[in-house]
């Protein structure tokens, strides 16, 4: 995993290189869709695998080399933090799907580790807004000098689309670029039209969908991961939101 590590550290390198943005420093965000149809993309260790190629994103573009990073369904769920020497023991403790209850009874925990999510509190629904409100409330409570890069993995099921417009919309002013990856062709609403929606003065969103992402190669996965927040930094700079 650290040869691995490595090497998509240097690609991540490349592709914002080629975006113009060689230097760019940023906060790391990620977000994990944790409902109940993610649930093939876990058991197959498709949802770990995106976490160890984010981790090396986190790792160009982090000072400390750390990644925040939550959970959601029907509620959000901080997760611990993410340090890359950790990065193999935080996949097995926190990459874990949502739980559904059945018949109105909650299933009983299995034994939770320290640190780890009880995911019966997660639940299995789409709730994209709340998870999108706590992430912006994070970033105004422990601001830092460099913008924040959010990296939101979601297969769909999106239908909150007002309400998930009117955080986004609102999150226009904030140091935060929303980059939201589709795993599969699930319905993405809002989430897929936002990006090309007038009436912002920067564009904060970023929307791309995959059908198999596991077997796109590390290079095409970052350059279209990365095509558009050095962009934003750009326009936000001018627009003052960043300095």
């Amino acid at each position: 995993m650290r040869g691995r590590l490595s090497l998509r550290k240097e690609q991540v390198a490349v592709s914002l290189r080629k975006a113009g943005a060689g230097d760019v420093t940023a906060r790391v965000v990620l977000v994990l869709d944790a409902s109940g149809s993610m649930s093939t993309l876990y058991a197959r260790g498709t949802v770990a695998g995106v976490v160890e190629r984010m981790a090396a994103v986190a790792a160009q573009l982090d000072d400390d080399g750390e990644m925040q990073a939550w959970t959601f369904a029907t509620n959000p769920a901080r997760l611990p933090d993410l340090a890359i020497g950790e990065l193999p023991e935080w996949l097995g403790l926190h990459v874990r799907v949502g739980q559904m209850s059945v018949f109105g009874r909650k299933k009983p925990p299995k034994g939770l580790r320290p640190g780890q999510v009880d995911m019966r509190q997660v639940g299995f629904q789409n709730e994209e807004q709340k998870v999108i409100a706590e992430v912006r409330a994070f970033v105004r409570a422990h601001p830092v000098p460099a913008p924040t890069l959010v990296l939101f993995f979601s297969d769909g099921g999106v239908y909150r689309n007002a309400e998930i417009e009117r955080e986004l919309r609102e999150a226009v002013e904030e140091p935060v670029f929303w980059q939201f990856v589709g795993l599969g062709r699930a319905g993405f609403g809002v989430l897929e039209r936002f990006d090309t929606m007038p009436g912002r003065r920067v564009d904060n969103v970023g929307f791309f969908a995959v059908d198999d992402i596991d077997r796109i190669p590390d290079a095409e996965l970052y350059d279209r991961l990365l095509s558009e927040f050095p962009s934003w930094i750009r326009a936000a700079r001018q627009a003052g939101i960043l300095r």
